[in-house]
């Protein structure tokens, strides 16, 4: 405690230090370069440096000057101003105030997103674009991917526009990074925290004529996090396969077991812009994060035979490198065509171990995987009211793992495919009607399984069956802009979402017999400014899924079926307040209920769902010293981790408590170049469990400096 207040301390000391210098500095006001919070331009803090660019060609769909596709759905927009107001360091932080998003983090000491009840599984994420995911889970840890290149992020919800693609059963969340703007561009920033944490980047940027470049590279590292003083240790059980269960404290009081961290990521942008309409651009990314498994307080599991698996892991290696090819050419006043080509790689391994002391390895497990694939799309507007716009995206999943390092890899493939056709029709002044429908196909071409004998030796390779799927989803959507800002919009969208390998061919619950899960996602919302100093917006939602793979078991244990048909519905509301200048309000309220109707349920309750969901923020800068104050307050009601099913109806209810947690920063620039910041987290040290056995951290500071030019 008294390091902390040693750190605050120092801080404060350094901000109020720069105030003093600032006041003998030139006065000179910066052109912003960020989406701001607000657009009211009454704001002192809306004009920063105009260090970058958004990245449009990572929009897959771009709006016309009237309104549009984009409209039509339930929609938010996280900017690099609002990251930097909640001193998000990864795209998980970011989206964690998002409204109607829930950010957890559980096994493997990774990033579980939901969005209205969806899991991240469910979800379709893409970087400008691309999709972004590993190939047996269907999902990447996104505290992977640091926020310093992130332009802004797209959340699509319900009714996503089908040019995106397949598998956006809930929505998509795409990220779009940065590009260079006219001006050099140079900035280097240091961070530091408790228990050794530190984090450095560097990032250039520059547009000469028709060339442009982009770089960055962020290190990382930590030696873990502390938890709350207000944990309290429990008895962890420890479920041994063969050997039975036994009973330990597994996590003491303090710092957090097996919490640290170390990564490298470069990120990387060149492109040629020749004429207007045209653009060429190569990105490449490198992300490399050595992280530690913080094990369950609740349950370990240990597969206590070869080859070995327990719970009390680190994963040395967790990679991600990939190369983008975007192209954009209008070949004619009416039509524009665009294309993207991707490879990306992926490589994870886990070391177990015997105990929590993780001194003796008793097994090396990796998987190797790939995406590889392309999309097309092409835009034709014939008149000035209708807008075509055509969109075709194939790629191929390849996967490879094995248990134990003594052991050959296993392999699978598939391939995913989806044709797109979009109408947007504008002939009737401030009315956009959308209609759209895809073709979506999945086909595995190859899945082996590991024989092995009772030493866990191998013996040879079974091919198993392969699984074909497909699905048509419609969507239409309508938006009415009245002339004084309010509008009033309408969707209705049917979305899939393709099984994955780990739900088709998993040794613990793989059923190759899976079906496509269907969702028919209805959205209604209107929206105004109230006022020059105010805007809100409210939005409701109505989901009916079917066909939802569930495992019908306890734990791990159970095979998936197409069992679930779900409903989830709920309401958004959102509000800014400007009363005066350079101070700004921010309030998010998500409403939701889910209900099981799948026959033969035990219970109609369904796990991983807060019924509520409150995000407020204010920031403020002070005039003439320009300090900016920002807090930011989360509340995220109960939600079930485990409910009974109709094989283990015994299964005992685990339901995860409420928190309610305060944050806060202040930044104060210092001379023409510099800026000081100091921040806390958790402000009030909440004790709490967002997922059943995984302790979230306590409070936290963090103070950095960031020089630009």
């Amino acid at each position: 405690m008294k390091k902390r207040l040693l750190l605050t301390l120092c801080c404060f000391f350094v901000i109020h230090a720069g105030v003093a210098i600032e006041s003998f500095a030139v006065d000179e006001q910066r052109e912003g370069g960020s989406s701001q919070t607000t657009s009211d331009n009454r704001n002192p803090a809306a004009k920063p440096v105009k260090e970058f660019e958004v990245y449009h060609l990572g929009e897959v769909v771009v709006a016309s000057e009237k309104p549009g596709v984009r409209e039509v759905a339930i929609v938010n927009e996280i900017s690099a101003d609002d990251i930097k107001a909640t001193n998000s360091k990864t795209l998980a932080e970011a989206l964690f105030r998002a409204p109607g998003v829930r950010v957890t983090a559980g096994a493997k000491n990774e990033a579980n997103v939901s969005i209205h009840g969806f899991a991240q599984k469910q979800l379709l994420v893409l970087i400008d674009g691309v999709p972004y995911y590993e190939t047996k889970y269907g999902r990447l840890d996104l505290n992977q991917i640091p926020t310093e290149n992130i332009a802004k992020i797209e959340i699509t919800k319900g009714a996503a526009s089908v040019l995106y693609g397949a598998n956006a059963l809930g929505g998509v969340i795409n990220v779009i990074t940065k590009k260079p703007s006219e001006k050099l561009y140079a900035g280097v920033s240091f961070e530091a925290s408790e228990n050794d944490t530190y984090r450095a980047s560097a990032t250039t940027g520059m547009k000469a004529g028709i060339f442009n470049y982009w770089l960055n590279y962020t290190w990382a590292k930590s030696g873990g996090y502390d938890l709350s003083d207000d944990y309290q240790p429990k008895m962890t059980t420890i479920q041994k396969q063969p050997g039975g269960k036994s009973y330990e404290v597994i996590q003491g009081k303090g710092e957090r077991l097996n919490s640290g961290y170390e990564s490298h990521n470069i990120w990387a942008k060149f492109g040629i812009e020749p004429k207007e309409g045209s653009a060429y651009y190569v990105n490449i990314h490198y992300l490399d994060r050595d992280k530690a498994w913080s094990p369950s307080t609740d349950t370990i599991r240990y597969f206590n035979s070869r080859p070995y698996f327990t719970n009390f892991a680190k994963i040395p290696d967790y990679i991600d490198w990939g190369i983008d090819l975007d192209a954009r050419q209008k070949i004619h006043d009416k039509v524009t065509l665009k294309a993207k080509l991707f490879y990306h790689n992926h490589k994870d391994s886990l070391d177990s171990y015997t105990d929590q002391s993780y001194a003796i390895q008793l097994a090396h497990s990796s998987y190797k995987d790939y995406i590889a694939g392309g999309s097309f799309f092409a835009d034709f507007q014939p008149v000035d009211w209708n807008i075509l716009r055509f969109a075709v995206h194939y790629k191929k999943d390849n996967h490879k793992e094995r248990a134990d390092a003594y052991l050959p890899f296993e392999e699978s493939a598939s391939y995913t495919g989806s044709v797109g056709l979009e109408n947007e029709f504008n002939l009737v002044k401030n009315l956009s009607v959308v209609a759209g429908v895809s073709y979506d196909w999945f086909e595995v071409d190859k899945s082996q399984k590991t024989n092995t004998d009772g030493a866990g030796n191998f013996i040879n390779f079974t091919p198993l069956s392969t699984n074909r799927n497909e699905a048509v989803n419609p969507m239409l959507g309508l938006v009415y802009n009245f002339s004084n800002q309010a509008k009033v919009f309408a969707s209705v969208a049917h979305k899939s979402r393709f099984p994955m390998l780990e739900e088709l061919y998993s040794s613990k619950g793989g059923n190759v017999n899976l079906e496509t899960e269907k969702s028919w996602n209805y959205t209604l919302g209107a929206s105004s400014l109230l006022t020059r100093y105010a805007k809100a917006g409210l939005s409701a939602f109505y989901y009916d899924v079917s066909d939802m793979i569930s495992k019908d078991g306890m734990g791990w244990i159970g095979t998936n079926y197409n069992v679930g048909k779900v409903q989830l519905y709920g309401f958004e509301f959102n509000a800014e307040i400007y009363p005066i200048d350079g101070l700004t309000l921010r309030l998010d309220y998500t409403y939701e209920e889910g209900r099981n109707r799948s026959e033969g349920r035990v219970t109609d309750d369904v796990t991983y769902i807060p019924r509520h969901k409150l995000d407020a923020g204010m920031q403020y800068v002070i005039p003439m010293l320009k300090t900016r104050l920002d807090f930011n307050m989360i509340h995220v009601s109960s939600t079930y981790s485990q409910l009974p099913t109709p094989s283990s109806p015994s299964n005992p209810v685990l339901k995860a408590s409420d928190y309610t947690l305060f944050d806060a920063k202040i930044t104060q620039p210092i001379w023409k170049y510099f800026e000081v910041y100091v921040a806390c987290r958790n402000i009030f040290d909440k004790n709490y469990e967002p997922e059943v056995g995984y302790p979230a951290p306590g409070r936290s500071f963090w103070t950095g400096i960031l020089a630009r030019y």
